[in-house]
């Protein structure tokens, strides 16, 4: 891990949250925020320069999402290089979790500069979409293409997300190619007036219709509720067989799941 790669990037990612993100306009962030953000910096900067991450940190796939111990220990000693605050808030005896902010307004940009592009972008970017929201963003990382080919305790590789992106970029290069030429003006103008036309058409028959009248239209009658319904019913649910008992046990899943081709699949 290039420590000082990564102190510049947990304080960029404070940096970024203290413009205030969500619903309630919040400037603080809590340190699994923290490691999601960065791993989605390293991904997307692993795309772009051949699965070279830029901290270089082993993460691993650790319970269900990425993690790396000496990761998480920067965090506090590099929030607390640019005099970030550090608030502990009580849950419980062992739930207490902690929040992270910075009032400095120029720290941002004074960190962008020694940051590559693909960081700074993908870490606003992400923050855009994402906010803090701590169950959009592990869903979002979960579904990430090293993730989705790794298994509990696997190191991830970024090799996987490249390939994906080269083919990504050869299908929009393709789609590119076989795009409609753009129109002109007066070929513009032209549609324009066709479909015009042709919803005035739709228009006029669709008042013509509501004109006429509702002759041979039959009132359906409605269904009598009575001992001979039911017996139908009760009939109708018979042939549906036996009716499933509840029962309890535990489900084992082979661990052959993690390299199944339906997990590499997003969404499923």
């Amino acid at each position: 891990m290039d420590q000082i790669r990564t102190d510049k990037l947990i304080q960029y990612i404070l940096a970024v949250a203290a413009r205030g993100w969500g619903d309630c306009n919040d400037k603080e962030i809590g340190p699994i925020h923290i490691i999601k953000h960065a791993y989605l910096a390293d991904l997307a900067f692993a795309m772009r320069h051949g699965g070279k991450i830029f901290t270089g940190v082993p993460w691993r796939f650790f319970h269900f999402g990425p993690w790396d111990e000496g990761f998480f220990n920067r965090i506090e000693p590099s929030c607390a290089a640019i005099g970030a605050h550090k608030k502990i808030i009580s849950g419980g005896e062992y739930n207490d979790f902690v929040r992270w902010h910075i009032n400095d307004s120029h720290l941002e940009s004074h960190l962008k500069k020694k940051l590559p592009r693909e960081i700074t972008f993908a870490i606003k970017g992400n923050f855009t979409r994402l906010s803090t929201v701590t169950n959009e963003l592990l869903d979002y990382v979960y579904l990430t293409i090293p993730m989705r080919n790794a298994a509990p305790g696997e190191k991830l590789s970024f090799d996987i997300a490249v390939s994906a992106f080269e083919s990504q970029k050869e299908e929009k290069e393709m789609l590119s190619a076989y795009q409609k030429p753009q129109l002109t003006a007066r070929e513009q103008k032209k549609r324009k007036h066709a479909f015009m036309a042709l919803r005035k058409k739709i228009q006029a028959k669709i008042a013509d219709r509501e004109k006429m009248p509702r002759k041979g239209f039959v009132k359906p009658t409605p269904p009598r509720y009575d001992e001979l319904f039911w017996e139908g019913q009760k009939w109708l649910d018979s042939l549906a067989g036996s009716q499933i008992t509840p029962e309890e046990g535990e489900l084992t899943v082979d661990d052959s799941v993690w390299k199944s081709q339906s997990r590499r699949e997003p969404y499923v």
